[in-house]
């Protein structure tokens, strides 16, 4: 079944089943995921180059997952918002924790920003999967780039933001890991 696309639909709603993702779709989401993956993939490159996450394009995710949010689940609104700022917290004390210890910065507030935007899109229950995906991407980024030999200072900056973006849409478009 992999690799193919099957429309499976209802009378009053049609869905569209993704075989590569494993899960269904509502049609009302294609839209914004198609959105935030245009919109990672822009963090991702301005980030990997620039070693800075464009606040326009956060506060872009930022806008369609709220507006995602209160027409497809309203219920959810508080609980997204909750998620929202407790990833950008989460990921600000840890920056702050990081360089009073190491007496450099660690995480930039770019990533909190974003960390937070995933927790708007994710909610609590994506959110370990999304930091998990990130750090499991920038630790094999960063072996490559040590064997490569174009990282040799170890407090040399590296973009987190590609990693959080790719966590955030694996954690979107596959589901949270199973944790249990």
């Amino acid at each position: 079944m992999l690799g193919l696309f099957y429309l499976l639909a209802q009378p009053a709603e049609p869905r569209l089943f993704i075989v590569p993702s494993l899960f269904i779709v509502p049609s009302l989401v294609i839209v914004p995921s198609l959105a935030l993956f245009a919109a990672l993939c822009l963090i991702s490159l301005f980030d990997a180059r620039y070693l800075v996450i464009p606040d326009g394009l956060v506060l872009f995710l930022a806008l369609i997952g709220a507006a995602m949010i209160l027409t497809s689940a309203p219920e959810e609104a508080v609980s997204r918002l909750a998620a929202a700022a407790t990833g950008f917290l989460a990921l600000r004390l840890f920056g702050r924790a990081y360089e009073a210890l190491r007496g450099t910065p660690g995480v930039g507030e770019g990533d909190a920003k974003l960390f937070g935007v995933a927790g708007l899109w994710l909610g609590f229950a994506g959110l370990p999967s999304c930091l998990i995906y990130a750090a499991l991407s920038a630790l094999v980024a960063a072996a490559l780039a040590v064997r490569r030999g174009q990282l040799r200072n170890p407090r040399e900056p590296i973009a987190f933001g590609p990693h959080l973006a790719l966590g955030l849409w694996l954690a979107w478009s596959v589901g949270p890991l199973e944790m249990g």
